[in-house]
């Protein structure tokens, strides 16, 4: 297993928002008042990184994070062990509902075995659109995030790889979606990714219901479609 220390040298980076804010929403303006749903998921700010022709919609009051349960997204498990400049590439935002004892109620999940969800990406060098399907494979197949195979999905007229990835550590879980497509000589991984406590070791706290886990891919799958690269096929 991989330590959660291990992944606090991970820089956190300045990210390009469509407007500044000095806080992070309701959250850190009222920790009295808990977020609600449409907080949580209203995608109201836009993120450009227009180094590698990357933007998507985002929740604002997400935060810059890449990591955001004890178990890691594949995408950040595949590029640790490199050591090389590609793990600075590796950017995202993140809702959490905090640790367990909850101290206090954070917004709608906080009764549940929530730990936090995502949305991370890298941009990494390819060769051919087969080099960037090899690195895609290789994020989503690690001695933590297995591999369960893979589909196509297309977004914006690009065609994305998709593979599913989950991993379990410590009674803490991860579940998550990979998305890999080629362009400009770039392999563009995107992953989505909910983190949770194993339910029945937490006093008072419910398990995610399958209702609320299809609605949180459903809106997580609706911000990896506001995804657009710029980059020549």
């Amino acid at each position: 297993m991989v330590p959660r220390s291990l992944f606090a040298i991970i820089p956190l980076f300045l990210l390009s928002v469509s407007r500044p804010s000095p806080i992070w929403g309701v959250q850190a303006a009222d920790p009295a008042k808990p977020l609600t749903l449409q907080q949580v998921w209203s995608l109201d700010s836009t993120y450009t990184d227009r180094q590698n022709g990357v933007s998507f919609r985002y929740p604002s009051i997400w935060k810059p994070e890449t990591q955001f349960g004890y178990v890691p997204p594949g995408l950040i498990v595949y590029l640790e062990p490199s050591g090389d400049e590609r793990l600075q590439r590796v950017k995202g935002f993140a809702y959490e509902e905090g640790g367990f004892p909850r101290d206090r109620i954070i917004g709608p999940y906080s009764a549940t075995n929530l730990e936090g969800f995502g949305f991370v990406y890298s941009v990494l060098p390819a060769a051919s659109p087969a080099d960037c399907e090899k690195k895609a494979s290789s994020a989503a197949d690690n001695p933590i995030v297995k591999n369960s195979g893979h589909r196509s999905v297309r977004i914006a007229a690009r065609s994305y790889s998709v593979y599913t990835t989950a991993g379990e550590a410590m009674n803490q879980t991860y579940d998550g979606q990979l998305y890999g497509t080629y362009a400009g000589n770039a392999c563009y991984l995107f992953e989505t990714g909910v983190a949770t406590a194993l339910p029945g070791i937490l006093d008072n706290i419910q398990a995610l219901t399958p209702a609320q886990f299809h609605s949180i891919d459903v809106h997580l799958w609706q911000m990896m479609e506001t995804v657009r690269i710029s980059r020549q096929r």
